[in-house]
């Protein structure tokens, strides 16, 4: 098995400053943080170490699903490190709604850097503490992740654009 870190690069047309921003601040997270398909719902915001993200997503069949992200590390707009789970509305931590074998934390490292006149993400994603049946299931999930992630980061392509051309 290869247990690498699901990996994902995306340049983005705005100045890090602005990218930064949306993805620290629950304003701008809910207008994009989201699979394709999907709405993003009630959030919270306390961004720091040791703070948290909780944040619901809506389906079109309305079942509410819910994650969340403990911050573990932040360097001003270049990285955030962050133990991310799928949650209850109370924040607890709860299995995957549709893969009972997933992991049941990730550690996401996202990187900020400026590139080409707009800003790169380097968003990486490993299993953390996981058994071998949750590390086969993720490494199963990588063309799922591919296409979530890939949908979340068009939808904050055009959130992007939206405020930057107002």
């Amino acid at each position: 098995m290869n247990f690498e870190p699901f990996v994902l690069d995306r340049t983005f047309k705005a100045p890090r400053a602005l990218v930064w921003a949306t993805f620290t601040q629950a304003n701008h997270l809910a207008h994009w943080l989201s699979p394709a398909g999907m709405t993003p719902g009630r959030n919270f915001m306390d961004f720091r170490p040791g703070g948290v993200y909780h944040y619901e997503i809506v389906p079109p069949n309305h079942t509410s699903h819910w994650g969340r992200w403990i911050f573990r590390d932040v360097v001003d707009q270049e990285m955030i490190i962050c133990h991310v789970s799928f949650s209850d509305e109370g924040c607890g931590i709860t299995r995957h709604p549709m893969a009972p074998d997933w992991p049941l934390e990730l550690l996401s490292k996202t990187h900020f850097s400026d590139e080409h006149g707009g800003t790169r993400i380097r968003l990486e994603l490993s299993a953390v503490g996981s058994d071998p049946v949750q590390l086969k299931t993720f490494e199963a999930g990588r063309p799922s992740m591919t296409q979530g992630w890939g949908g979340t980061f068009n939808n904050l392509d055009s959130y992007l654009e939206k405020v930057q051309n107002g």
